[in-house]
């Protein structure tokens, strides 16, 4: 009896197996449709609260739902805006970055004299500066033919993402609805209280990032950084993916430190986000959001490193959402641990 009990456990286990093994396989092999699509469902949670206060204004939900997306794009589309010239300005100065930092890595190799294999490596990856701008020049750009060859997956993805967000906004409450009676566990109730949920902890987030990209663009205009308005663009944009996000603005500080400052200046615009960064994270984000809703710091940087893996940025973009969601739901929504959000009532 025992024996037949440990291999009934074996076969379960093996069969979790298999299908965990196969849902990696199918995300993996259908990212190009999948992707968009669960991207598309976890905005349109997010927003979805959103749809709620102009339907109570008696604005239909397909209207309603139209307006909340195009608001949504037209915001993406200004960001755009401010950041482009921004990007295209360091691809331009690629190559003075790159003579910068051979510079700065020619005075750090005395520090690590002792290290003489990697002493000879990099002696061979950083030429002399003509040659150096001369590979910088060689990097191989991406003619119109190789950016067209890209049009109809990148504009097939993104009518996939428009037209799921909005039938899923005008429709989600049908949506819940058959989920509930195919899935019984998950009820019409349980759903929309994790939307809600959801949606008041990155409301709350999005205040605090608000407050943060602010305090980021005011910092780097008084150290002189050129662009302080991009930078706090990014503070606020890239803080959304935890950890990641931060660490790619500190050393994007760094490079830019070393091109426009010369000495020790060099290396204040990175110490002086992480030490914001740090007020921010310890302090701000768990008085805004409640200490007991602070996600787990290994659950959270797993599920970013999962998704990364798997989607790239789009995985980065939803790993934290849906940790927020899967917590919820798991909880049964009875986690007393998790706060009553922010009302979207007050908050609009």
């Amino acid at each position: 009896m025992k024996a037949l009990f440990v291999s009934s456990k074996i076969g379960a286990l093996a069969t979790t197996a298999l299908f965990v093994l196969a849902l990696l396989i199918v995300l993996d092999q259908a990212q190009g449709l999948l992707a968009p699509i669960l991207s598309a469902v976890v905005l349109g949670i997010v927003l979805a609260p959103f749809c709620d206060i102009l339907e109570r204004w008696r604005i239909p939900s397909a209207a309603a739902a139209l307006l909340i997306m195009a608001t949504f794009l037209c915001a993406v589309v200004l960001i755009y805006l401010v950041v482009e010239p921004t990007i295209s300005e360091a691809i331009r100065n690629a190559p003075n970055i790159w003579y910068e930092m051979r510079t700065l890595f020619d005075s750090l190799r005395g520090a690590v004299a002792g290290v003489q294999e990697l002493q000879e490596t990099v002696a061979d990856a950083l030429t002399d500066g003509a040659e150096a701008d001369a590979d910088a020049a060689a990097v191989p750009v991406p003619n119109l033919l190789d950016a067209l060859s890209y049009g109809p997956t990148i504009l097939g993805g993104l009518l996939i993402f428009v037209g799921t967000l909005y039938f899923f906004l005008a429709t989600r409450r049908d949506v819940y609805a058959r989920v509930s009676r195919l899935l019984p566990p998950l009820s019409e109730t349980l759903l929309r209280d994790a939307e809600i949920r959801v949606s008041g902890y990155f409301l709350s987030i999005a205040l605090v990032n608000a407050g943060f990209g602010l305090t980021v663009m005011i910092v780097m205009s008084a150290l002189g950084m050129p662009q302080p308005i991009m930078w706090g663009m990014a503070a606020f944009l890239l803080n959304f993916v935890l950890y990641l996000g931060p660490g790619l603005i500190a050393v994007s500080l760094l490079l830019v430190g070393v091109i426009t400052f010369d000495g020790a200046m060099s290396v204040v615009p990175m110490a002086a986000f992480i030490f914001l960064n740090m007020i921010e994270s310890q302090f701000v984000t768990p008085t805004f959001v409640g200490r007991q809703m602070a996600l787990n710091p290994l659950m959270v940087f797993l599920s970013l490193v999962f998704w990364l893996w798997l989607w790239g940025p789009i995985g980065g973009l939803v790993a934290i959402p849906l940790l927020v969601w899967l917590r919820f739901i798991l909880s049964g929504g009875n986690d007393d641990n998790v706060p009553e959000p922010i009302p979207l009532d007050e908050a609009a």
